[in-house]
């Protein structure tokens, strides 16, 4: 026992003075340490950002691929505002394209502008593409909405009053055998009549009688209440233009000759423009 106090007393008291100072030290290591690191960090941060700008000064303009952001959108003028008189009286669209041709980022571009063109109707973007089933389409078109999933006159009685604009991407996913027909007939239901809560903007590649041939005896649901619009390629002056809008911040410059040779190339189809003269950009770095 007394051999056990004489540690505690001496021994143990020195081993944790010991121990004191070695931490005391580590700690003060560590502090000095730890601004080190933190000196190290901003260094690198300023690198990155200076990369960042460097890259972004000389990165290729033409490489936009699929739905680009609204930022980016160029031109169109014309078929937007066509796209929302008719919203605006209530008037279902179908949008019909070429692969490609920017059909979802138009109905990006819709989605963007709509509180200044038709702030009194709520617009629902809906990529059908991420859309499993029939059934997966109403949980999310309701989910979309912000009330509990329903089909049929529960949710035409949920939206009795409402105005409602549907963009609607990618709908071809509908002739999957996942479909059975009857979500495009209750869509109708829910989109026919001036008090119809629903108004319809549908973008595919064919026209829907083609791609929903339901019954050589019956229309089409959707083909029957919806107009036609079709989205043209962009004229030569469109090309010219959206081509000088993007070579501006880079200091490169493309003859009037080598735009043209890209119109022919390309025929003013927007994702064709955009390879030709990305080609052309490569050539001249």
């Amino acid at each position: 026992m007394e051999f056990i106090k004489e540690f505690i007393n001496t021994d143990l008291g020195q081993l944790i003075a010991w121990i004191s100072g070695i931490v005391g030290g580590a700690a003060a290591i560590w502090f000095f340490w730890e601004k080190i690191l933190a000196g190290i960090r901003w260094i690198i941060k300023q690198i990155k950002s200076w990369l960042a700008l460097l890259k972004t000064s000389h990165s290729n303009p033409f490489t936009d691929q699929g739905r680009i952001i609204p930022e980016a959108f160029f031109g169109r003028k014309q078929l937007l505002r066509n796209i929302f008189e008719a919203l605006e009286k209530g008037i279902n669209l179908s949008l019909i394209g070429e692969t490609q041709m920017g059909k979802s980022s138009l109905l990006r571009k819709v989605c963007q502008l709509r509180a200044k063109q038709l702030p009194n109707k709520t617009f629902i973007d809906l990529d059908l593409s991420s859309v499993h089933d029939e059934g997966d389409f109403f949980k999310a078109l309701c989910d979309e909405i912000g009330i509990p999933e329903k089909r049929g006159y529960l949710l035409h009685r949920a939206l009795h009053g409402k105005q409602y604009v549907l963009c609607l991407d990618n709908i071809e996913r509908l002739t999957n055998t996942l479909f059975s027909g009857d979500e495009r007939t209750e869509l109708r239901g829910l989109a026919e009549g001036a008090d119809a809560p629903l108004t319809l903007l549908i973008a595919s590649r064919s026209r829907l009688d083609t791609l929903f041939p339901d019954s050589p005896l019956e229309a089409s649901p959707l083909a029957g209440i919806c107009q036609r619009l079709t989205i043209p390629p962009f004229s030569p002056e469109e090309v010219r233009a959206f081509i000088h809008t993007r070579l501006q911040p880079t200091g490169v410059q493309f003859t009037d000759a080598e735009i043209e040779n890209i119109w022919q190339q390309s025929q003013g189809h927007p994702n064709k423009v955009q390879r030709a003269a990305a080609e052309l950009y490569w050539q001249r770095k």
